[in-house]
């Protein structure tokens, strides 16, 4: 006993004898805990976002308890005591109230994981224009990123696939049918059915839908998202000459006009391939009065002088950056301003990702455009889609969006709903800083505008006169896919092709294999595209595959066959055209022209009497255009290598020919 009576070391403060634990370390316990819950709370920066959550939970657990320990630690050990002390008077139920709560906590950590697990995100279907195709694809990657759940799992799945102009408007035409179309003279090789078609303008999803009626599809809504002006862009180094005789009240014609007294040559796409080239024919032929016919054989003749393809802008535009090294063609081409910007820089042959020049746009008084028009389809047959159809509808009201606006313009380099020239991190993109704003919807043309443009075009166009060369070398007997070979194959798709030539174009059909003093041979000789449809399926029919692959022996005979029927090149009246298909490179076999070389058809390339023939290249099987000379060749040629597989190849050929014969 103390002094005092009571007995020594009851623990209490006023006694001078020993603390409690808790007292003594309330500091250490507040220290302890709020470490722990700082290491949880810096670990939710680099876990998913339901570990977020738990994370997040804990730390706040930890901090209370280190407060707990700090300031009131003696008065929450007495209630524990007593809640110790009552649990062990009422045991029946304390294990049934523990029982629950890990019940809870099981169910609870369930429906965590499986909501953690990610459901199957919704597939979405997106088809973007051809030109231009990676920057739409990547506003659509960026979509996927931002729809996320709030335990991070995507929301959709998007696929971005791009057609060109003629493929998705026959495609739309015939419902999406895979094989020949109702007329079978093309057959188109499709993607998935687009639950959202980004159209290049309101005017070109007017045109489909009135083309597709009685298909089973419908455009539930159309909303424009962004923009690009019509141009006539002029390299960099041309630019000043142009600006210093044009103003901004100009039309049109009288920019050409003075890029032509600016001793320019000024190009366009093929209107049948390329919709924007479609636009500026409205304003062009509403100028040329009677004078479309000269009209189109002067640009014609202008491709061909800078040696230019007649195809889409983006084949235009690439092509010219090639020409571009060291000084670039004196040119001006009618193209816009979203291909202006991009230049050279989507080209394949752009490993740098930049261009070979700078292109200046000039943007005529009345400004036209494309109103990129985002289009929900919906289709009548098939399954019922309804996750789809929402996906769809976020998809579109995100593009409108400050976040979907600026990846447009950033990544496609086209107009916001603003119409303000698109700019990069440094300010506006070069050439662009004077631009005129133009709001995407300002000045639209109408789709009968487009259409009777598109008539006269037809009328107007200079024919065409192609010779096909078809590759008949025993590989050609090896299956395709199932049971066709892939002369089957071959002869499906020159046959489809030539529903692309019109009225006034003209075909002859050649085989080529064996010895090189024996090859080629007619399958069809020169005649008007619409005899050759009837007459061509018998001559083809009796084509065997056999024997080597004289294949420069047979580009230059026909080259020399097409140029011998025009000798006065300079003056050539029709789009004369060689479209050479081979699965295999060039063995000639023996006699006269096996001795031929990728360089002696490039020097040929260069005669006079050479002017205005075009070769086309489309390889298939072992066949390449980029392991061996056939790039260079068709390019020294004025015209384009294109690689396909027997899969696509009706739709490819159908694609040249529609460059061609604009059908």
């Amino acid at each position: 006993m103390g002094a005092t009576g009571q007995p020594g070391g009851t623990g209490r403060r006023g006694d001078g004898g020993p603390r409690p634990w808790w007292g003594d370390h309330r500091t250490t316990l507040f220290t302890v805990f709020g470490t722990v819950a700082g290491i949880c709370t810096a670990a939710m920066g680099v876990v998913d976002r339901g570990t977020q959550i738990i994370l997040l939970a804990v730390s706040v657990v930890l901090f209370l308890l280190g407060l707990a320990a700090l300031v009131r630690v003696r008065t929450y050990k007495g209630w524990l005591d007593a809640a110790w002390r009552w649990s062990r008077r009422h045991p029946v139920l304390v294990i049934a109230v523990t029982v629950v709560a890990l019940a809870a906590t099981t169910a609870g950590a369930v429906g965590l994981q499986r909501a953690r697990s990610c459901e199957d995100p919704t597939e979405v279907a997106v088809m973007v224009p051809e030109d231009g195709a990676a920057g739409f694809a990547a506003a659509a990657d960026a979509f996927e990123r931002e729809s996320v759940t709030a335990f991070s799992c995507p929301r959709y799945h998007v696929t971005t696939f791009a057609l060109g102009w003629p493929v998705l408007r026959a495609a739309f035409a015939s419902g999406w049918a895979e094989g020949p179309d109702r007329s079978g003279e093309a057959s188109l090789d499709l993607g998935p059915r687009p639950d959202v078609w980004i159209a290049e303008s309101r005017s070109q999803a007017d045109l489909v839908a009135e083309e597709g009626l009685g298909q089973p599809f419908s455009f539930a809504d159309r909303e424009v998202v962004a923009g690009t002006p019509l141009v006539l862009a002029v390299p960099e180094a041309h630019a000043e000459r142009l600006r210093a005789t044009t103003g901004p009240d100009d039309t049109v014609r009288e920019l050409v006009d003075a890029a032509g007294a600016a001793d320019l040559d000024v190009v366009r796409a093929n209107p049948d391939t390329s919709f924007a080239a479609a636009l500026h024919t409205v304003p062009l032929y509403a100028d040329a009065g009677p004078g479309a016919e000269s009209l189109e054989l002067d640009l014609g003749r202008a491709l061909e002088q800078v040696g230019l393809p007649p195809g889409t802008d983006g084949a235009l535009l690439c092509r010219l950056d090639e020409l571009s090294e060291p000084e670039p063609p004196r040119v001006a081409v009618l193209t816009t301003e979203r291909a202006a910007a991009e230049g050279g820089a989507a080209c394949p042959a752009s490993g740098s990702g930049e261009g070979r020049t700078a292109l200046v746009p000039f943007y005529p008084g009345s400004t036209l455009g494309l109103d990129y028009t985002a289009v929900r389809v919906g289709w009548t047959a098939g399954e019922p889609a309804e996750r789809r159809s929402r996906g769809a509808q976020a998809f579109v009201e995100w593009l409108v969006t400050p976040e979907g606006q600026a990846v447009l313009e950033r990544q496609a380099r086209v107009r916001g709903l603003d119409g303000q020239p698109p700019a990069g991190a440094d300010g506006p993109l070069p050439g662009l800083g004077d631009a005129p704003v133009v709001e995407p919807d300002s000045r639209r043309v109408a789709y009968t505008r487009v259409r009777s443009a598109e008539e006269q075009y037809r009328t107007a166009r200079r024919p065409a006169r192609v010779l096909a060369l078809v590759d008949a070398s025993a590989s050609m007997a090896r299956p395709a896919d199932g049971d066709r070979t892939r002369i089957d194959v071959a002869e499906r798709g020159v046959l489809g092709a030539l529903g692309h030539l019109g009225g006034s174009d003209q075909v002859a059909i050649w085989s080529f294999s064996g010895g090189a003093g024996t090859s080629p041979r007619p399958v069809l000789d020169l005649t008007e595209s619409g005899a050759a449809r009837t007459e061509a399926p018998d001559g083809l029919a009796d084509v065997r595959p056999d024997g080597a692959t004289p294949l420069y022996d047979a580009i230059d005979a026909g080259t020399s066959y097409l140029a011998g029927l025009d000798p006065d090149g300079a003056s050539r009246r029709h789009l004369t055209a060689v479209v050479v298909l081979t699965d295999g490179e060039n063995h000639p076999g023996a006699g006269p022209g096996a001795e031929l070389t990728a360089d002696d058809l490039v020097r040929s390339a260069r005669a006079e009497d050479a002017a205005g023939v075009r070769v086309y290249v489309v390889a298939v099987g072992e066949a390449s255009c980029q392991v061996s000379d056939l790039q260079r060749i068709a390019a020294e040629w004025d015209g384009e290598c294109w690689d396909s597989s027997f899969g696509e190849l009706e739709s490819t050929l159908g694609s040249l020919f529609g460059q061609l014969g604009g059908r």
